[in-house]
């Protein structure tokens, strides 16, 4: 091997339970804990219906009182309460769905910067890295030599990303192209726009399963990560590179001065 030919990134396959042991019980604990505990809401409002009923039985005058009223206030009451409950667990999945997606975003920054200070200067690396979107991570990575843009885990990451930054950050781009790309995140929408209905990005839904998918996904990732990548295998360099590195080292070295 010649001099030109080095290890860019390694990740030893001994290593793959560092990575994916701890997403795997944070996507079992977050189901068993967490999403287990909504069950099935239908059943829910036909709970609450009764319940309703009960308490209104006790009040109930045949002589002044509508049974049929009675009842449809309490569908009523039973459809509203299975809704709350439903947005309630659409904002945990939402919210496990952030966790989980930030766990492995962390630490695939991490594995980066270290793999990339073997080669290039760490100061420099660590604060390109932790600078980068997720989609130029994602060039990055493709160039070293790591296969995510086209892949099933990828796009789907890439999906997982759109939905963390809309949950995050309500509208904008993020929130245009998940809409357009992604539409299946979007069930409810209740937007009009062109007199046809729009998502708003507060319509924003993950089901469990979904979230199921974002997680194998995850795991499908590092599964898939080589485990060498070589100098000689580099691919064509992203054009935003060597601006982004010229900036950094200028403020930099503005600061040591």
């Amino acid at each position: 091997m010649s001099s030109e030919n080095f290890v860019t990134f390694w990740l030893a396959r001994a290593d793959l339970p560092y990575f994916i042991e701890p997403h795997e019980f944070y996507v079992s604990e977050a189901k068993s804990r967490l999403l287990s505990q909504f069950g099935d809401l239908g059943e829910e409002a036909e709970k609450r219906e009764l319940q309703y009923l009960e308490t209104a039985a006790q009040y109930f005058d045949p002589e002044y009182d509508d049974p049929m009223s009675a009842y449809e206030q309490a569908y009523s009451a039973g459809t509203d309460y299975a809704w709350s409950l439903l947005e309630m667990q659409n904002t945990v999945v939402l919210a496990l769905t952030a966790g989980m997606y930030h766990q492995f975003d962390k630490k695939l920054r991490e594995h980066t910067i270290k793999e990339l200070s073997n080669w290039c200067k760490r100061e420099l690396i660590t604060t390109m890295i932790w600078k980068l979107t997720f989609h130029q991570l994602i060039d990055l990575l493709e160039w070293i030599g790591l296969k995510i843009n086209g892949t099933g885990y990828g796009e789907k990451i890439k999906a997982c990303n759109l939905v963390v930054n809309v949950y995050k950050h309500g509208d904008g781009d993020a929130h245009q192209k998940l809409s357009l790309d992604y539409p299946e995140y979007y069930p409810y929408p209740t937007g009009v726009h062109r007199n046809q209905s729009a998502p708003n990005h507060d319509d924003l839904h993950v089901s469990e399963e979904q979230f199921v998918e974002f997680a194998d996904a995850i795991t499908a990732f590092w599964n898939a990560v080589p485990e060498n990548c070589y100098y000689s295998g580099l691919k064509e360099e992203p054009k935003w590179l060597d601006h982004l590195v010229k900036k950094i080292e200028k403020k930099q070295k503005g600061n040591r001065s």
